[in-house]
């Protein structure tokens, strides 16, 4: 049976992981991200990719960034990894492994990887919301990432929320909805509690699920913003599908919330034709990256 190697770039972490061609994980490990720059991660991706012994018939990186569809994995930005903007990071790797290697944004491997084995499997279109510390994730339109001219499509957290405003940290759907930026933020707000005061979010649901009114309140406003722009993205792209992911999504009372915000949005509405979002959580956690990354990969080389 085949088998590839499949890496998620992240800014504390890289996770690897040995995938099969039917997207069985056989063994994962991980290593603390280097930021000695591009050649020092490609090295040490290398050094994993001896260690295992194996045949590997590619390697599928996922990485921060916009990602070109060119062979050599051109990082534009590297989103809190600077040091990988501009870096030919597909290439390093190939030219150390000697095997192929291809390289997709962290958002829409995340989306990929829903597709091949998860929550999206199956569908013609779905969208993948990833709350972290923006909002992340990508659009599958039969079975390809959906890219756009720039390969900027899926990049939800610069979606603008507020007229009048320039493009900025406040103005951004990313502000509102990512859980620090927005649910921490809206809960010490509501506190009276400094913005630098510590809270994880295991400390916020703790709080939500213990019926703490403040924190109640801040999900239910976090989650208002999720579900009009879920609305709108309905109307634009029309999916079967919003699976959700991120640390925060595996609380039920988040999705909840979520599902209560969404259900006031139509209740009662005279636009009946008007499709009503099917929402889930994402199913593969921490491994979607991984799968999707490596289906890039097996994509790509089946086109070359």
């Amino acid at each position: 049976m085949r088998r590839y190697l499949g890496v998620d770039i992240g800014g504390t972490a890289v996770k690897w992981a040995v995938v099969t061609e039917d997207y069985e994980i056989l063994k994962k490990g991980e290593f603390a991200t280097p930021y000695d720059g591009g050649e020092a991660l490609a090295d040490r991706i290398a050094a994993v990719y001896q260690e295992q012994g194996e045949d590997f018939e590619g390697i599928g990186v996922s990485i921060p960034g916009t990602l070109r569809d060119d062979p050599d994995g051109i990082v534009e930005g590297g989103g809190n990894l600077r040091f990988l903007d501009r870096v030919p990071f597909g290439k390093l790797v190939r030219e150390r492994c000697g095997v192929p290697c291809f390289v997709e944004n962290d958002g829409k491997s995340c989306a990929l990887g829903e597709y091949t084995a998860g929550a999206l499997k199956g569908c013609r279109c779905g969208v993948v919301l990833v709350l972290g510390t923006g909002v992340g994730g990508g659009i599958i339109i039969d079975g390809r990432v959906y890219r756009g001219v720039h390969s900027f499509a899926g990049e939800f957290s610069f979606i603008m929320e507020k007229p009048g405003e320039k493009l900025g940290m406040g103005a951004r759907l990313g502000n509102s909805c990512g859980w620090s930026s927005g649910l921490r933020a809206e809960l010490l707000k509501r506190k009276g509690l400094p913005e630098d005061t510590p809270m994880d979010g295991y400390q916020i649901f703790e709080l939500v699920n213990k019926n703490d009114k403040e924190a109640q309140e801040a999900l239910n406003i976090f989650c208002q913003h999720l579900a009009v722009q879920i609305h709108n993205l309905q109307a634009i792209l029309d999916p079967e599908i919003f699976a959700v992911g991120g640390g925060i999504s595996n609380q039920p009372a988040l999705m909840e919330a979520l599902q209560r915000s969404l259900d006031f949005i139509y209740e009662g509405t005279i636009f009946t034709q008007m499709p009503i979002p099917k929402v889930v959580r994402c199913q593969n956690g921490s491994s979607a990256n991984i799968l999707g990354a490596v289906y890039r990969c097996r994509q790509r080389m089946e086109e070359a």
